[in-house]
């Protein structure tokens, strides 16, 4: 056995990746990609999603209380790079990965077309947990492309896994066992 002291987190791993897009009071409109998230509550429907509390997403949520999570498809792994690898203080990341978005139904941060899956949140707790914010979330609306998600799974090998550091791999349906 090793000891894994600092990367003690991707023994957790693989994760869904998502793009995290969020809002200013003024408007303004950022995405960053991000895999810590997890479901909280089912009833009611709650999730947390952890950030650092140096990034610029997490002004932002800090300003409105309100994210949405983008689950994207493998083809949009170029602008997961993108998305992850520059800080929207300084850069428009929509524009420089090429994410064309859409107005969310139900929260003022922005969906990215083409995603495979949406979770639009209002943060209900904001929790100190060390370098980052843990912001805990009402769902208050989610939807997904039935392309990929079917009898309330995923059924494609399209949705990219987060499995640390550069390293992205694919959910595989035909791998699973019932």
């Amino acid at each position: 056995m090793i000891t894994l002291k600092e990367n003690f987190y991707r023994l957790l791993h693989p994760k869904i990746v998502f793009l995290l897009t969020s809002a200013g009071k003024d408007g303004k409109h950022n995405v960053m990609s991000c895999a810590w998230a997890t479901p909280a509550s089912e009833e009611p429907p709650k999730v947390i999603v952890c950030v650092s509390k140096e990034h610029y997403t997490t002004e932002l949520i800090l300003q409105t209380e309100e994210f949405a999570i983008n689950i994207p498809t493998k083809d949009m792994v170029k602008a997961i790079w993108i998305c992850g690898s520059k800080s929207g203080r300084s850069v428009d990341k929509f524009k420089e990965a090429k994410l064309k978005t859409f107005k969310a139904s139900k929260v003022s941060a922005p969906l990215i077309e083409g995603c495979a899956g949406f979770i639009e949140c209002k943060v209900t707790k904001t929790i100190d947990a060390g370098e980052c914010y843990a912001f805990l979330s009402d769902v208050v609306e989610s939807k997904a492309d039935e392309r990929y998600f079917k009898k309330g799974i995923w059924i494609a090998d399209n949705i990219p896994m987060h499995l640390g550091g550069r390293k992205i791999v694919y959910f595989s349906s035909s791998s699973s066992h019932e």
